[in-house]
């Protein structure tokens, strides 16, 4: 509870003095709906930099681009021309949860527990449809004042995941004085609206429409066979007999909608956490695995030990799970990193591949680029880097990695410059600002190139003195 109070002071002080020192419209007008462009872009601001300062990122590159990819599927079909972000939260809670400026957070809970891609597409689309419907920043239409400790209590009852403040009515009402009838009122009709939008961009995506209401129902269902604490993604998304006939109905709406996509992914998903995360699987998942995900299984426990002891990788199985399934790229993937581990340079020809296959998928990058660096090619690592990841939209381990390759080498100006991109990547603007005059300290005068970097970012961020968001 500490970190979540720290991460709402954390807010509150970042918007607070932005927007104070930018002149922004006064948020209690009564003709005033919603906060505008600039409002929300600061506010997905600090709240991003919250969560990668005070929150348990799960930064697995295959887990990460895996829910992205989800995401963009739906995200595609909303009609919508604006960036979303989706983070992957280490945390074992079943529950997800749609912040400011288009984030969306998926707790590992979520991942582990659904059964099909569906499944966890349907609340990917929920709460992505919290996001078109504007419903954060509408809740500022049902009051005739407002002030930074109200917005900074708003965006702490998000990050603890609720979108209904029966989860966090204590911090949710303390800051918005609202009646609780009124709050709970609007509360239901956004995630009704949620519902509604979220089966139209689950069903256009190409996933089964019905998974929703499927999901949330399994889900009570079993909190009551088994009598245990309910999940919190029912405590912030309330599941009654009425939501549920409304999600069946919606459904129905749209043809064909008894298919399903393929789940072969979300397993072995599944099966990463057990290592990168603090979410394990219960011992029904592990013992139905099929023989190729027993594979990977092996394979990746053999590769979270190697470094620790003697291990036995298994490179033969892999070769007939990657036949038996040739476009999914988690057993290229694997296979490539077993490779590494056994100081075999045949894996770069595996990245080389993969990258020309899937083009957009930062991991494959990341992953190579630590190939690369580990068979002892740093400058090949640094190039692929500076080269591709410009080409992506979330760009923070890709120039963090970049920045450790450059530490290596012992050039200060260039480590500093590519945290600094770092961290201008996910919103740090006070930390980007110290970051490059860290790299200005440290620049060669014949470095004119790097100066000219620094020079454009600095023009980006704009003049320094109006910077007051905390590191």
């Amino acid at each position: 509870m500490t970190k979540l109070f720290r991460a709402a002071f954390l807010l509150l002080f970042a918007v607070s003095t932005s927007w104070a020192s930018n002149n922004l419209p006064d948020l209690g007008a009564p003709d005033l709906k919603d906060y505008d462009a600039q409002t929300e872009t600061q506010l997905g601001q600090a709240f991003s930099t919250a969560l990668h300062t005070y929150y348990d990122l799960d930064y697995d590159p295959e887990t990460l681009s895996y829910i992205r990819r989800i995401g963009e599927k739906i995200t595609s079909q909303t009609g919508k021309s604006r960036y979303f972000n989706f983070f992957v939260i280490d945390n074992p809670e079943i529950n997800a949860f749609a912040g400011p400026n288009g984030i969306i957070g998926i707790h590992t809970g979520l991942i582990a527990s659904a059964r099909s891609e569906d499944e966890l597409a349907s609340v990917i689309a929920h709460e992505v449809a919290h996001v078109t419907q504007r419903h954060l920043s509408r809740t500022y239409e049902y009051q005739s004042e407002i002030n930074m400790t109200s917005i900074a209590s708003l965006i702490a009852a998000i990050l603890i995941g609720t979108q209904d403040p029966s989860a966090g009515i204590a911090t949710y009402m303390g800051g918005m004085g609202l009646s609780i009838q009124q709050q709970l009122k609007n509360s239901r009709i956004h995630e009704n609206e949620a519902d509604y939008f979220g089966i139209e961009y689950l069903n256009e995506a190409g996933y089964n429409p019905y998974a929703m209401g499927d999901f949330f129902a399994r889900l009570s269902k079993e909190a009551q066979i088994y009598e245990g604490s309910m999940p919190e993604i029912l405590s912030t998304h309330p599941v009654t007999a009425n939501r549920l006939a409304k999600a069946d109905d919606r459904a129905r709406q749209f043809n064909d909608a008894s298919r399903k996509e393929e789940n072969a992914t979300l397993a072995l998903i599944q099966l990463r956490l057990n290592f990168t995360t603090r979410t394990t699987l219960d011992d029904f998942q592990i013992k139905n695995l099929t023989n190729d995900q027993a594979c990977y299984l092996k394979n990746l426990k053999a590769l979270y030990a190697y470094q620790n002891q003697t291990v036995s990788f298994d490179r033969q199985c892999l070769d007939s799970a990657i036949e038996s399934h040739p476009h999914e790229r988690l057993y290229r993937l694997l296979k490539a990193q077993v490779k590494v581990a056994q100081n075999d340079a045949t894996a770069l020809k595996d990245y080389d591949y993969l990258e020309a296959i899937y083009p957009s998928d930062f991991s494959i990058v990341y992953l190579h680029a630590k190939a690369l660096s580990t068979l002892g090619k740093r400058e090949q690592a640094i190039k692929l880097l500076e080269t591709q990841t410009p080409s992506f939209h979330y760009q923070y381990m890709l120039y963090s990695e970049l920045a450790k390759l450059y530490a290596e080498k012992q050039d200060r100006g260039r480590t500093y410059y590519y945290d600094a991109l770092a961290s201008y990547n996910i919103g740090n603007t006070a930390k980007t600002i110290y970051l490059l005059k860290q790299a200005k300290q440290n620049l060669s005068a014949k470095d004119v190139k790097l100066k000219e970097k620094i020079k454009r970012l600095e023009t980006e961020l704009g003049p320094m003195d109006k910077k007051r968001q905390p590191s």
